[in-house]
């Protein structure tokens, strides 16, 4: 039996949203997904946690967005700060 324990960060995340929502708190406010998700990454890692995306959801996000489109979209930041 394996030691090494998984989650997601994404479904972390979306599981304080819907906990901040019960206590009143609004989070429909566009925030910095990338500092949540870095944040829930680190929640986990000093709970003993991995961060790890369920395969299956890794495969179908990659299969909903072609390559060609999140390449580009990686290579935008790079090619505006080298300008």
């Amino acid at each position: 039996m394996s030691t090494m324990r998984y989650y997601d960060p994404a479904h972390l995340v979306r599981e304080v949203r819907e906990l901040l929502h019960l206590q009143g708190i609004d989070t429909d406010r566009p925030g910095d997904e990338r500092l949540a998700a870095a944040g829930a990454s680190m929640l986990l890692r000093g709970l003993g946690v991995t961060p790890a995306m369920d395969g299956a959801d890794a495969l179908t996000r990659a299969m909903d967005k072609p390559w060609v489109e999140t390449d580009d979209q990686a290579a935008a930041p790079r090619a505006a700060s080298t300008s």
